[in-house]
Formats: structure tokens, sequence, C-alpha cells
């Protein structure tokens, strides 16, 4: 199918020039590394050595190479994608290098970028299928406002959920999938192209992230492809109406919830400020005690970073299974949608509590 759908060669040269870049980055280290290492100090690092948090460069250098061999419809919204792309990818490039760039101006730029994205290809959300709202999603403007933060947030998101190896790079992977399918579904060549073009991207930086972490994604990588998949959220209802908007909610059901449930937990701490970092996202509690219980049955301390992501990655690949067999009308999604959400709140429970797996956190 990806030979019938997807330009086998904006596939290849996707996954091999970020591959390469990858690689060039982890092993040039000693002359950049003053300005692109990330410390091991701080309340969510779980990394034992300095790594290069750069990834984002080479997703954007195996985007272009795409973009160069790709054609057609795909290759002209991919090209608008990620031009419109360069306001989250600078701020979050500029933080990665300085560490110095605010949170609310990195949502800012991620909401930028939605912005342009809507103004440059028209796409924007005019309905979520719930009475009341959808008339105010009629009003251009609010639909243009909605679709804005909608992707913000949505990037925000995937970056929120970048603390492991391989953790934010294969929950990407997985989501774009999700969307490749879907679209194959409803018969949209041109959004599998999408999607399999930037799965193949991300699949060659993740080959040197996971599992060994050689090199991050960092803020730059998280918000260019963050803001990515939450396009694809917008424009899979947009260009197939008979596809719920719930939908893409549902793909992205594991960041978005993520979110959703820390921006509460957090509200609920008094004390505690939403945008502020701490540990105790779902990724860190596996981390803490499942990882850690499995690293030291198999006495392997080192393994315990990346068997955190194995964890965390049933839940993406949880939406993907609904995707595949789900009616793709709001009633369905919504149900599927719930026993994700229900799925990652026991598992929270569960974990955290340690009744699921004996070691209380």
């Amino acid at each position: 199918m990806i030979f019938e759908i997807t330009p086998i060669f904006s596939v290849v040269y996707g996954f091999v020039v970020a591959l390469l870049v990858s690689v060039a980055l982890v092993t040039t280290k000693h002359l950049h590394g003053g300005l692109t290492l990330d410390t091991d100090e701080g309340v969510q690092k779980f990394h034992s050595a300095p790594t290069p948090r750069i990834g984002g460069v080479s997703l954007v250098i195996g985007f272009f190479a795409a973009w160069v061999v790709m054609d057609g419809e795909a290759r002209y919204l991919f090209g608008l994608i990620g031009l419109a792309g360069l306001p989250a990818l600078f701020f979050g490039l500029m933080e990665d290098i300085t560490k110095k760039v605010g949170v609310k101006a990195r949502l800012a730029a991620t909401i930028a970028s939605g912005m342009i994205f809507a103004l440059l290809t028209g796409y924007t959300i005019t309905s979520i299928d719930v009475w009341g709202i959808d008339y105010a999603l009629a009003v251009p403007l609010v639909s243009f406002a909605f679709t804005a933060f909608a992707i913000g947030g949505a990037a925000n998101a995937i970056n929120l959920i970048d603390g492991f190896h391989g953790l934010a790079s294969g929950t990407l992977l997985i989501i774009l999938l999700a969307f490749a399918l879907v679209g194959w579904r409803v018969e949209d060549t041109v959004l599998v192209s999408l999607a399999l073009v930037m799965a193949a991207i991300v699949g060659g930086f993740f080959v040197v992230n996971f599992p060994f972490g050689k090199l991050f994604l960092g803020d730059a990588g998280a918000y260019f492809a963050g803001y990515f998949v939450a396009v694809l959220a917008v424009m899979l209802p947009a260009r197939n109406p008979e596809v719920s908007p719930w939908i893409s909610l549902l793909i992205l059901s594991y960041p978005v919830t993520e979110t959703v449930v820390s921006i509460v937990r957090r509200l609920m701490d008094e004390g505690a400020h939403p945008g502020e970092p701490d540990s105790a996202h779902l990724h860190h509690v596996v981390h803490r005690n499942w990882a850690h219980k499995v690293a030291h049955y198999f006495e392997s301390p080192t393994s315990q970073n990346a068997l955190t992501s194995l964890f965390m990655w049933i839940l993406p690949l949880v939406t993907l299974a609904s995707v595949a067999y789900c009616g793709l009308q709001s009633g369905s999604a919504l149900a599927y949608l719930t026993i994700c959400v229900v799925f990652y709140l026991a598992s929270y429970r569960g974990i955290s509590t340690g009744s699921a797996f004996g070691r209380k956190v």
C-alpha cells in the first residue's frame, strides 16, 4: 500500500537523512556540546550523562529532504505545514540552546504556528459535534482562534511526555501510523502520504534515540513534531466530513489526557503552578515503580529508562487498535475515547498506589 500511496523516495529520503543527521549530531557533540548538551540535573532528568538535545535539527533537515522529492498536493501541503511550523521550531531550538525561553513564549510560538497553518491552508475546526459549541465554531474568527489554540495545546502535550528514551518519538510514530490508518480507511491518500513521510522522518531519529538515548528530541523536535500531528488532527475531519473530529482526539488521547490530568493535579496541589515541571506524570510513576522493579529483576539498572517507554507505548497502541476497528462517527469515537481515558486513570492509580505492582511510590 505504501508504494501506491506514497512515493517511496520521500519515505526513504526522510528516514535516511534524519538518521544520518542524528548520527552526525551524536558523533560531533564535542564540537557543539557547549551549547547543545542536556545535563542530568533537574526534576525531570533521568539520563546518566550529558546528551545532545537538538534532535529537532535532524527532523527539520529530514523534513526538507523528503519535501524535495515529493510531488503533487502532498508536496504542496507538506511545504505549507513546514513553513507554518517555523515559529514552534525556532522558539523550541532557542530553548534547547539557551535554556532561557519561557513556557509562555513557547506556547505562544506553537499557537502562532497554528494560526499561520490555518491562514495558509484554510483548514480549521468548524465542528466538534457538540450542540451549542458548533454554533460558535460556525463563526470564522472563533473557528480560527479555536484551531490555533488546539494546535498549540497538542504540540505542548507532546513536549510534556518527552522524558525517557523513545517515549515521545515512539508515541509520535504510533500516532502518525494511526492517522495514516484512518486516512487509508477513508481513501484520503494525501493525508496518508503526509503521515507516512513524517513517520519515516521520526523513525530516522528514533533509531538513535531508543533504547540508549544518544540524542534527545529536545523542545524543537517535540514542538515541531507535536505541531505536525496536531495539524493532521485538524485536517483529517476537515478533509473527510464522514470522520468525526473525536477520532482525532482519540488518536491523541494519551498525550492530551496526560496534559489535562497534569493541569488538574497541579491546580489541586496548593502552591503549584500549572506550567511548572514536576515528576508526577504517569511515565515518572512507571519509571520509579514498574520499570525499576523489572530492571532490578534482570539486574540491568541501565535498562530502566527504556523499559519505561516500552510500558508507556501501550497507551498509544490502544488508540491505534481503537481506530483500526471503531466506527468513524462521534458515538463510537467517544466510547473508545472513554475506554482510553479510564485505562490511563486506572494505570496511574494502580501503579502509584502499588496495588498492581507491589511497590508503593
